[in-house]
């Protein structure tokens, strides 16, 4: 029975880690120098400010209705997701309050610093699992879903809308203060949520096609696809051999790929995501993929990708 809901246990305990690890830079390094944030916290912060009533209880409070957006536009799966963490964030911020009366830092530029990094941590470990906290996230989805708006952008506007709002409660040096945090944070958010799971995509300009295509099936583990190009100097056709791989393999990759043609031209660069077998989906056996293949399921040249390299 454990392990049929292991995954959504782990999911729910990290969560909760995340979620404690952020209240706590709130708490230990934003409050106690009168800083703000972004966000629907960043709003709940500046209430705080204002009203007296706890960061934890107006996250609540502001969440309602994007609990009912989220309800009726995004499905139940997401509304419970946003549920647990909304939910769980709001209790951390309010459980570790008494750390504002500590005032563990007392640089503001340095204690914003924190702020940024430990929030950062907390939430990338959110991200990482899946997780949601509520906030602006079911409204971009929204945004995005039914007026085709980039997530980046809309959270970037209601970001910027928050801190101007901010300027006439904490001031407009709290605020400039303020940015600092939300640029670490940002930064520290997206290492922890990629760490060393970031994906690249080598595309590779060879004359030695099957030379290459084998190192990197036998010697890399990973699977190839062949696109056909021609040279624009030269017109002559040559073909362009596409393959993801993790942080790890990079270099693994190159020598390789260097060894089987020194004239090799080698283009690599960032894959924000990568979707498919032995990234977000089990290698199928050898025996399943050619029973595939002779079913006709997959194409008959179509490589199965090998695992990781450990």
């Amino acid at each position: 029975m454990f392990a049929k809901y292991k995954d959504v246990v782990y999911q729910c305990l990290m969560v909760a880690v995340g979620c404690a690890i952020f209240g706590a830079g709130i708490d230990a390094f934003v409050l106690p120098h009168k800083l703000v944030s972004t966000g629907i916290s960043g709003v709940g912060l500046i209430l705080y400010y204002v009203t007296g009533l706890s960061v934890g209880s107006w996250n609540v409070i502001l969440n309602i209705p994007i609990f009912w957006a989220a309800w009726k536009w995004l499905g139940t799966r997401v509304v419970v997701k946003t549920l647990y963490g909304t939910l769980m964030l709001s209790w951390m911020i309010d459980f570790f309050n008494f750390l504002q009366y500590d005032m563990i830092i007392k640089d503001p530029l340095l204690s914003s610093m924190m702020a940024g990094i430990t929030t950062g941590v907390g939430l990338g470990i959110v991200y990482r699992v899946g997780g949601n906290t509520g906030g602006l996230d079911p409204i971009a989805l929204i945004v995005r879903k039914y007026y085709g708006l980039q997530m980046g952008s809309i959270n970037s506007a209601i970001n910027c809308a928050v801190l101007l709002a901010a300027v006439s409660v904490v001031g407009l040096e709290a605020v400039a203060v303020t940015l600092i945090s939300v640029y670490v944070y940002t930064i520290i958010t997206n290492k922890v949520v990629i760490g060393f799971n970031q994906r690249k995509v080598a595309f590779i300009i060879t004359y030695r096609t099957d030379e290459i295509c084998e190192c990197i099936i036998n010697k890399v583990g990973r699977g190839a696809t062949i696109i056909e190009g021609v040279g624009a100097y030269t017109r002559t056709p040559k073909n362009i051999v596409m393959v993801a791989v993790n942080l790890l393999q990079v270099n693994k990759l190159k020598e390789v790929i260097e060894a089987a043609d020194p004239n090799v031209f080698i283009l690599i660069t960032d894959a924000q995501e990568v979707i498919g077998q032995g990234f977000t989906r089990p290698i199928l056996p050898t025996e399943v993929t050619n029973q595939l293949k002779a079913q006709g399921t997959i194409a008959q040249d179509a490589t199965a990708v090998a695992t990781d390299n450990k």
